[in-house]
C-alpha cells in the first residue's frame, strides 16, 4: 500500500508541476500579447500627436512647436531637424512670411511593433498659407513612416521616411508579395505623393528655397 501511495503522489506533484508551468507559459504569453497591443495603440496615437506638433507652423506658437518637437525625436531625426532648423532659418522664415500650417492626420496605423519598438504609417493632410493670405491656400498630402522607441514610458521618433507608391509598397509586402501580419493595407485610391511644403521642412530632405 505505502508503494502505491508515493506512486501516486509522485504522479499527481509530475502532474502539479506541469500544470504550474503550463500556466505560468499561458500567463506570460497572454501579458506579452496584451504588453504589445497597449504598445501598439499607444504608439498610433503618439504618431498623431506628433505629427500635428512637428508640421503645423504659426508665427506665434512656431517656437513652442519646435522646442516640443525637439522633446520626443531622437536619433537621426532629432539631429535632421536641429540641422533644418538652424540651416533653413525655419523660426525666422515663418514669422517674416506670416507662415500658418495646419497639419490634420487623416489616417495612421502600426505596420509593425514590439512592446518597445513601433513602425507607423501615417497620412498627412496639410494646408499652408503665407502672409495672412486664405485665399491662397497649399494642399499637401503625404504619407510618412515613423520609427519609434520607447523610453521611459513615452515613444520618441527616432527616423522619419517620407513615402513614395515605389517605396510604401516595398515597406508593407513582404518578398512573396504577402502583407506582414498587422500591416497596414494601402489605399485603393492612393493619395498623391508629395513632399511637405517649401516652409515645413522634415529631418529626412531638406526644403526647396524660398
Amino acid at each position: 500500500m505505502g508503494g502505491k501511495l508515493r506512486l501516486l503522489l509522485a504522479g499527481a506533484g509530475v502532474l502539479l508541476v506541469a500544470a504550474v508551468a503550463a500556466a505560468v507559459f499561458s500567463g506570460v504569453r497572454y501579458w506579452t500579447m496584451n504588453a504589445e497591443e497597449d504598445a501598439r495603440e499607444s504608439a498610433v496615437a503618439s504618431a498623431q500627436e506628433y505629427t500635428v506638433t512637428m508640421f503645423g507652423r504659426d508665427p506665434k506658437t512656431v517656437s513652442d512647436n519646435i522646442n516640443k518637437t525637439m522633446g520626443f525625436l531622437t536619433g537621426s531625426a532629432k539631429q535632421e531637424m536641429q540641422k533644418n532648423v538652424t540651416e533653413y532659418k525655419i523660426v525666422d522664415g515663418v514669422k517674416k512670411d506670416k507662415i500658418v500650417a495646419v497639419a490634420k492626420v487623416e489616417g495612421a496605423g502600426v505596420m509593425e511593433n514590439t512592446r518597445d519598438t513601433a513602425k507607423v504609417l501615417v497620412y498627412l493632410n496639410l494646408s499652408t498659407s503665407r502672409n495672412t493670405n486664405e485665399e491662397e491656400v497649399q494642399i499637401d498630402q503625404s504619407r510618412i513612416v515613423y520609427d519609434m522607441v520607447k523610453r521611459d514610458g513615452e515613444w520618441l521618433i527616432s527616423t522619419i521616411d517620407i513615402l513614395t507608391d515605389d517605396s510604401l509598397s516595398s515597406r508593407v509586402q513582404e518578398a512573396n508579395g504577402a502583407p506582414p501580419s498587422g500591416a497596414v493595407p494601402i489605399p485603393s485610391s492612393p493619395i498623391p505623393s508629395s513632399q511637405a511644403p517649401q516652409t515645413t521642412p522634415v529631418p529626412t530632405q531638406a526644403p526647396a528655397a524660398p
